[in-house]
Formats: C-alpha cells, sequence, structure tokens
C-alpha cells in the first residue's frame, strides 16, 4: 500500500473547491486513434481517504469519466510554484453509494442544488512523485 505524504494529503484535500487552492489536474487516455489520445481535465474537489486513495467529484468531466471507466488507468497532479505532487493509480468511477454521497455532500456544500455530480472517481494510489525542480528521484512514495 502507498501512502501519500503529509504535504501531499495537505495540497490534494479541498472538499470544498477552495478557491484559494489549486486545482487538481487529472490526464487520462483515450481510444481516439490507435496509439490512443491523451486527456487532461480540472477539478476541485477532491479528498484523500485511507491515505492511499483520492475521491474526486466529477461534475463536468464526460471525457474523463468515459476514459478511466475504459482504460482506468489515471494520473493526477497538483502544484504551486515549485512544490507539487504527481500520483499515478487506477480509477473507478462510481455512480452510487457511499463514495457517490459522500461528493455529492461536497458538491451541494459549495453550490447547493445548482450542480450535481455525474459520478464519483476513486483513484487506488500506486506511485506518488515530487514535482519539485531539482536532481534526482522523484518517487517519493
Amino acid at each position: 500500500m502507498v501512502q501519500l505524504p503529509e504535504e501531499a494529503i495537505e495540497m490534494f484535500n479541498n472538499e470544498n473547491c477552495d478557491k484559494d487552492k489549486p486545482l487538481v489536474w487529472i490526464a487520462t487516455v483515450g481510444n481516439m486513434d490507435v496509439e490512443g489520445s491523451p486527456h487532461i481535465a480540472p477539478v476541485c474537489f477532491t479528498k484523500v481517504v485511507e491515505s492511499d486513495k483520492l475521491l474526486i467529484a466529477i461534475n463536468f468531466a464526460t471525457k474523463t469519466m468515459s476514459n478511466i471507466e475504459t482504460y482506468s488507468k489515471v494520473a493526477v497532479g497538483i502544484a504551486v510554484h515549485y512544490e507539487g505532487f504527481m500520483v499515478r493509480g487506477s480509477g473507478m468511477i462510481i455512480k452510487d453509494g457511499e463514495y457517490f454521497e459522500e461528493v455529492g455532500e461536497m458538491v451541494k456544500a459549495r453550490f447547493g442544488d445548482k450542480i450535481k455530480p455525474q459520478a464519483a472517481l476513486l483513484i487506488d494510489i500506486l506511485e506518488v512523485y515530487s514535482l519539485k525542480p531539482g536532481p534526482g528521484g522523484k518517487r517519493v512514495a
């Protein structure tokens, strides 16, 4: 089991979509051509669960959702000038149950009934990398 460093947990936790925190970028690969087609999308409702999973509300990212349902591999990055992290893992789209209800509450607390999530994305974190510039290995977990 890979555990996120405390600094990464602090950066990724943004249950209220606080505008003072950086956006999280989700990278996926689709099947638009023979080699796959890369895709990225920004999200802001994020929460670290069990220190090795990342829960994300999918509100508008339908291409991201489709790619994960097809291939499951995902990379997620977050950074603030010279500090940041990238995680790689396996994603699962969840459209009902506990995690879906949890992201629904996160979004509702911020936007009321104006926005309703399409799904919850639960990422099992397999690798963690530092995005801090400098020589040497970047894998931290």
